[in-house]
């Protein structure tokens, strides 16, 4: 039997009007009103909690933070840049990567290598049998924080990092 309405309501409504509903209390750090800058606080706070997780083990969500932590990294310069449109949603995980690449602001083989990171071991660690393990994870937030830490001195924006 499948999973109907039913099943599922009133918890389905209640997160429907959770997200419809404004004057809600924002994550720290992420009220600010400029799109460009709402992307670089995501990634912030995406290390953050990643490097907590990891510390509590949680391979898995480190390894899905992290990777989310430096689409959000890309996707701040992009926009900081003019080359995003922020009212347009990133089709996909990878748009932030090869739209860099697009215009220049990473290599190819970046890109490549960034996609196929995330095509072969996110993926496969997430969806498929693969093992999220402890030394994944930190090689993960390592690379994360390193493109962070990078985009952020490039633009100069690094007072604007919640985790400078």
């Amino acid at each position: 039997m499948p999973i109907d309405h039913d099943d599922i309501e009133p918890r389905l409504s209640n997160a429907q009007d959770a997200f419809r509903r404004g004057g809600q209390i924002s994550e720290e750090g992420l009220d600010v009103a400029s799109a460009d800058l709402v992307q670089l606080r995501k990634a912030c706070r995406l290390l953050s909690g990643a490097e907590q997780l990891c510390e509590d083990g949680y391979y898995t969500l480190t390894i899905e933070a992290a990777f989310t932590s430096i689409e959000r990294t890309l996707l701040f310069w992009l926009i900081t840049e003019g080359h995003h449109d922020p009212s347009q949603p990133p089709q996909s995980h990878t748009t932030a990567i090869n739209r860099s690449a697009d215009v220049g602001f990473i290599t190819e083989e970046v890109a490549m290598e960034l996609e196929d990171l995330w095509n072969e071991n996110r993926a496969h660690t997430y969806y498929q049998d693969g093992m999220a393990t402890k030394e994944r994870a930190n090689a993960m937030l390592a690379l994360a924080g390193d493109i962070h830490t990078q985009i952020i001195n490039l633009v100069g924006q690094s007072h604007e990092c919640l985790c400078a």
